[in-house]
Order: structure tokens, then C-alpha cells, then sequence
């Protein structure tokens, strides 16, 4: 056979160029894939606290405009878990509760059984993560800050909340620290200023989509009481005590003077 016409090798410098040409396109489309894991998840946790925002307003229509209530505590002491709405939901047929945990929910504080690392939450007794949601304590009886001043002032109805589509209810709780345990966080404790998102972030997980440090732009997934989710910044949510949509004593007017020169 004629030398032109034999069939030419690839020589290693060339296996080796090619090599280097297929991990360098890995390695620029792993970003992108990972990227659309996450928003993936994110989609999927905006659906869950929809769901869940649906089942806490059907308990409320058929408990005269009574909320769901938070019972988990961080820290060990219980109060009564059977009647936080974790289980209330599901005890009385209004979800499912798969619902209950997020797709982006990493905690290492999940059962075993639950399919988690089995990690007791921090000064918890040995106890573990059963929801990756918590209520907004302002709408919460027994953790209300204002009630614990006069049970009056509580917001624990429907009829007691002025504006429903700019007061939070739901929310993802931090996935590690003692509120992994817990199914409310202590709002007013956020104060405000820079460290506001630092602070919250130890109770609630505000960046659950963005990931990363948490900021003023930090973006995780919230549910309100008219029914509708979404994903919003934190400074969307709160950014003191006289301006968020938590407290329902300012959320009817978060948004002007949010927007105000």
C-alpha cells in the first residue's frame, strides 16, 4: 500500500489538543448547567410555598379568618409541634406533606428517615429539621411581638391584617443554626441598617436562590396573604422596622415609601 494512502494515527500532541478542547467546553457549560439546577430548584420551592400559601388560606376560610399558627421553637423547649402548622396542614387534609420541604433545602438537619444527614439541630434535644418554611411571626399567636405586649394587638386574623397582598406569611427558614429547628423566625430583631440581612439570615434563608453572602440583594422565595409567591430581594421585604412587609402595622405602606425620593 502506497505510504499516502495508510491510515495516519493521532499523534499525543494531538489526543492531548483535543483533550484540552472538550474539558475547556466542560468546564464553560458546567456554570450554565449548574445554574439551571438552581433555578430549576428555585421554580420548584416557588411552587411548594404557593401550595402551601393555597392550604394556609383554606384553614383560615374555614376557621372563621383564623391563621395557622407557629409552634416550633429554636432551642429545645417544646410547645406544642402538633399544633404548628406543619402539622396542622397535613393532620387536616389541606396539603401534602411533601410540600413541607424545599428543593432548596440543603440542610444537614433533616432525619435520616427524611432522607437528611441526621444531624440534631444546635440546642435542640436531639431534635431535627421538619420543615423547610416558617410563618412570619407577626401573623403568629404565640410568637406575635406585639401581642406579647397586649394580646389585643395580636394579627393572628385575617381581619386584622389591612393589606394581604403586601404582608409576607410564608417564608424559607435558615437551613443550619438553631432556626433550622424552628418554624418562625423574631422579625423584630432584624433592626436595620447594613446588618439587617446578616441578621435575618441567621432565622430565615434570604438568599435560598441567589446563594452566596447574604445582602440587601439577596433573593429567596416568599408567600403572602392574598395567596400569590414570589422571588424577591431582601430589601423588597424589609429593610427596617418602620419599612418592610412584614410587620401589617407598616406593609400597607412599604411600597410608597419604598419608591419615595
Amino acid at each position: 500500500m502506497p505510504r499516502s494512502e495508510r491510515r495516519r494515527a493521532f499523534t499525543l500532541v494531538e489526543l492531548l489538543s483535543v483533550i484540552a478542547i472538550v474539558a475547556a467546553i466542560v468546564a464553560l457549560l458546567l456554570p450554565a448547567a449548574s445554574a439551571l439546577r438552581q433555578r430549576a430548584r428555585a421554580v420548584g420551592c416557588l411552587s411548594n410555598l404557593r401550595s402551601l400559601q393555597m392550604a394556609s388560606l383554606a384553614y383560615s376560610t374555614d376557621s372563621a379568618g383564623w391563621l395557622i399558627d407557629a409552634r416550633l421553637p429554636h432551642g429545645g423547649l417544646d410547645q406544642g409541634a402538633d399544633e404548628s402548622f406543619v402539622s396542622v396542614l397535613a393532620r387536616r387534609g389541606y396539603c401534602d406533606t411533601g410540600l413541607i420541604r424545599s428543593p432548596l433545602d440543603d440542610s444537614p438537619h433533616w432525619s435520616v428517615e427524611s432522607g437528611g444527614a441526621g444531624v440534631p439541630v444546635p440546642n435542640s434535644g436531639g431534635r431535627f429539621r421538619l420543615t423547610s418554611y416558617g410563618l412570619n411571626n407577626h401573623l403568629a399567636r404565640e410568637f406575635s411581638p406585639w401581642a406579647g405586649i397586649d394580646p389585643s394587638l395580636a394579627t393572628d386574623r385575617l381581619s386584622k391584617v389591612g393589606n394581604h397582598a403586601n404582608t409576607v406569611q410564608l417564608l424559607l427558614m435558615a437551613t443550619t443554626g438553631e432556626f433550622a429547628g424552628a418554624d418562625h423566625p423574631h422579625v423584630e430583631g432584624w433592626t436595620g441598617g447594613t446588618q439587617a440581612p446578616a441578621i435575618a439570615s441567621a432565622e430565615v434563608a434570604v438568599a435560598a436562590v441567589s446563594q452566596g453572602i447574604a445582602t440587601s440583594g439577596s433573593r429567596s422565595n416568599w408567600s403572602f396573604l392574598d395567596g400569590h409567591a414570589e422571588t424577591a430581594p431582601f430589601s423588597g421585604i424589609y429593610v427596617n422596622e418602620q419599612r418592610n412587609r412584614l410587620d401589617p402595622r407598616v406593609s400597607s405602606i412599604y411600597q410608597t415609601i419604598a419608591t419615595a425620593p
